[in-house]
């Protein structure tokens, strides 16, 4: 079997923390030609009255949906709940609990969740944290659009 192709996904929000309020995040996608040249893809979103773990996670979703083949995905995101909750396998169990968690009330941001987990299922996916080469055009990027 061969190394599957793998993909860098992006994401940067203008949010911090689980505060409500109005702004903007956006998504790269890097992969690399035979021949080394990268090829990116990107969006953004703008939403009301949100929180930094709902755009992470729609971020994440939109990114992950323009694969069109099974590879090797690394999400890089400084959402500190997001990273937490795939790298001590919460999705896995809030599923098999039907979208409930520990203390029996609803997941918060299910359905995106769903998609996220969904969508992971299809590939092979590592999230890290930490500075990337796109992180200061893509947060500049979101500033301009938001007139900070």
């Amino acid at each position: 079997m061969g190394v599957r192709p793998g993909v860098d996904i992006f994401v940067e929000t203008t949010y911090r923390g689980p505060a409500r309020r109005d702004g903007a995040g956006m998504w790269v996608a890097e992969y690399r030609k035979k021949n080394g040249d990268p090829v990116t893809r990107q969006g953004k979103i703008y939403l009301n009255d949100s929180t930094e773990n709902q755009v992470t996670l729609l971020l994440i979703a939109a990114a992950m949906s323009i694969l069109t083949k099974t590879c090797s995905v690394r999400v890089f995101t400084r959402c500190e709940h997001v990273l937490n909750a795939i790298r001590n396998g919460w999705p896995r169990r809030w599923e098999e609990a039907h979208w409930m968690n520990a203390k029996g009330k609803p997941v918060g941001n299910a359905r995106e969740w769903q998609q996220v987990t969904a969508a992971m299922k299809r590939h092979r996916c590592t999230f890290q944290s930490g500075p990337h080469g796109y992180q200061e055009a893509m947060l500049w990027e979101l500033r301009e659009d938001e007139g900070v």
